[in-house]
């Protein structure tokens, strides 16, 4: 009686079993069963920051490659999140105001600020968004009402991301991001809509018929003489980079001069707690191969704008001035900012 009860015993646990084992294969194999999977690690990944729809794009919901880094960078105010969603670099955080570049050997938040080289000017992200991209690098700033301080998402891409289709979903990864982290840390703000299409990459055009950021800019004189193409950015109020290039043709067509605009963390990032070369502390100031300018922008830290030579310019003292003086009065014009501060 004993051996019929185990053998009844084990022949109602075999389809149990089998259910068991069929229902973890599923969960394993099923399209339905890797959605689950993601949504849990989402859960916790990145503190729950990466938005499931938008990074599902780039991931294929793999939980493993698509989502193989994650780590939270400093202390209190200073801390940050730095994750991968596939092979993009994503930095997360609330920046003050008032915070600035410390320069130190640490890897910070502000460095993180459009740290791949990119040969397309910035352009706005548009949608009603504060962002920008330059099919390599993006990113989104959202200024909270309620706090002096921002939400800021950075993602640094590679060449993969480079053409106007890519461009346009990794902004909207950035600004699902930035929803969610205004959320995370009780920012009120002012949320965009959906990305519209992105301009594909820039190509050089003559230097005297600027329509964007390089509009304004006089090429005469001694600079006439080399300076024979131009590089912009659309113009734009809401884009917290902007960027002017003058460039030559020479032997490999070289860039000579980089104007750029940069607004909110954007411009904290050039600032630095030393006084090393190269750091904008100053509201204004002028050196053999670079000068810069600031302005009081609404509800932000003061916005940086700068001109720089290459080694292969010859900067004259006027031109610098002039170009910056020209690039900054109109770009400080579009986003509101008063108190412009040039050197003389």
């Amino acid at each position: 009686m004993t051996i019929l009860k185990h053998r009844a015993t084990l022949v109602g646990a075999v389809p149990l079993i089998l259910v068991l084992v069929g229902g973890y294969i599923w969960y394993q194999m099923s399209d339905t069963g890797k959605g689950w999977r993601y949504k849990d690690r989402l859960a916790t990944y990145c503190d729950g920051l990466i938005p499931y729809d938008e990074s599902a794009v780039f991931t294929s919901l793999s939980t493993e490659v698509g989502l193989p880094h994650d780590e939270h960078r400093g202390f209190g105010d200073d801390s940050f999140n730095s994750c991968r969603v596939a092979d993009m670099r994503l930095t997360i955080a609330l920046i003050a105001d008032d915070a600035i570049n410390s320069r130190s050997d640490e890897f910070e938040m502000l460095d993180t600020l459009r740290s791949s080289a990119s040969d397309t000017p910035p352009m706005p992200l548009g949608g009603g968004w504060q962002g920008y991209t330059d099919l390599r690098n993006t990113g989104v700033v959202l200024p909270c009402n309620n706090k002096p301080a921002s939400i800021v998402v950075s993602i640094a891409g590679d060449e993969s991301h480079e053409n106007a289709r890519e461009a346009r979903k990794v902004g909207e990864l950035a600004a699902a991001t930035a929803r969610k982290a205004s959320a995370h840390w009780s920012c009120k703000t002012k949320f965009g809509g959906r990305i519209p299409s992105v301009s594909g990459p820039t190509v050089e055009d003559s230097p005297y018929s600027a329509t964007g950021t390089c509009k304004g800019i006089r090429i005469t004189g001694y600079e006439s003489m080399y300076i024979d193409w131009l590089k912009e950015s659309n113009t734009s109020g809401t884009s917290p980079l902007e960027m002017c290039v003058l460039g030559e043709f020479g032997a490999r067509s070289e860039r000579l001069y980089v104007l750029e605009a940069a607004f909110g963390p954007y411009a904290q990032r050039l600032r630095s707690t030393i006084d090393e070369p190269g750091a904008m502390n100053a509201n204004a100031g002028l050196r053999l191969d670079m000068a810069w300018a600031t302005a009081a922008c609404p509800g932000s830290a003061r916005a940086i704008f700068s001109i720089y030579a290459t080694e292969y310019a010859d900067p004259r003292k006027t031109f610098l001035v002039k170009s910056l003086r020209a690039f900054a009065e109109r770009s400080a014009t579009r986003h509101g900012c008063t108190d412009l501060r040039l050197p003389s």
